[in-house]
């Protein structure tokens, strides 16, 4: 079983490229992040033509996250179980073997600002909610753009970077104190000592430079980190094509053996 994860910056301006990648790496469900589409103008048809059943929760031009897989869950929880706004950022999917939790984190702000305070709150609160719905022995996957890099090794400068939204010690301290739920980072697992990214500055020509944030992740409670046999960045995913354009985000999946 394949499973990954994109910010795709806009699915309707992404899908045709989604669907080829989808097809090339026979991937078997993907949590895609930041579609920036209202559900009825997602594009499900292009999606069920080649196999794929998507679960959507959108809105127009901002946020929005998407669950699209070759197996149809079992149940779909849309945002926060307790009604409570998410801002379009958390989609809850219910399959046979495992359950997803596919989350779009707050990029945040300056320290002080109220988009900083909410992006804690938003990493907080996640990880009540796991607590409250699960158990680190239940085979649990939580993925998405966390918009926080978790060490140095995973920002290409980690000066530079210090004290910016995406690499503040306060929300290092909440993205580890989630983890401390019982979840594992696949791809560190899987590849200690390597570093690359999956978020690359389209203004700046980032991704020629190598000079990206890991902040895409997919997590996975000890039932599925045993099963995990690979856990990698697609590079190929977000290099520029004439006819396909990229998302500055590249995607990361994972493979498991059931």
């Amino acid at each position: 079983m394949r499973v990954a994860t994109w910010n795709v910056n806009s699915i309707r301006v992404r899908y045709p490229l989604v669907l080829q990648w989808l097809e090339n790496s026979s991937t078997d469900c993907l949590g895609m992040q930041e579609i920036k589409v209202e559900e009825e103008l997602y594009p499900h048809s292009a999606f069920k033509e080649t196999g794929y059943n998507c679960s959507v929760h959108g809105q127009k031009a901002y946020n929005g996250v998407a669950v699209c897989s070759k197996e149809t869950p079992q149940r779909v929880i849309k945002g926060w179980p307790d009604g409570e706004d998410d801002e379009k950022r958390i989609i809850t999917a219910y399959f046979k073997d495992f359950t997803l939790v596919n989350v779009y984190v707050p990029r945040g702000g300056d320290r002080g600002t109220e988009r900083h305070a909410y992006k804690i709150y938003f990493l907080t609160k996640l990880k009540v909610f796991l607590s409250e719905n699960f158990s680190p022995s239940d085979p649990l996957i939580v993925l998405g753009d966390f918009n926080v890099a978790r060490s140095e090794v995973d920002v290409y400068d980690p000066v530079v970077w210090k004290g910016r939204p995406g690499f503040m010690d306060d929300e290092r301290e909440a993205l580890e104190e989630l983890l401390s739920f019982g979840l594992y980072d696949l791809f560190r697992e899987k590849n200690p000592e390597v570093q690359k990214f999956s978020w690359f500055d389209i203004e700046t020509g980032a991704f020629s430079r190598h000079r990206g944030l890991r902040i895409d992740y997919i997590f996975a409670t000890e039932p599925l980190l045993k099963a995990c046999v690979e856990c990698d960045i697609d590079y190929e995913a977000r290099k520029k094509r004439k006819e396909l354009l990229p998302s500055d985000h590249a995607p990361v999946y994972a493979e498991f053996k059931l």
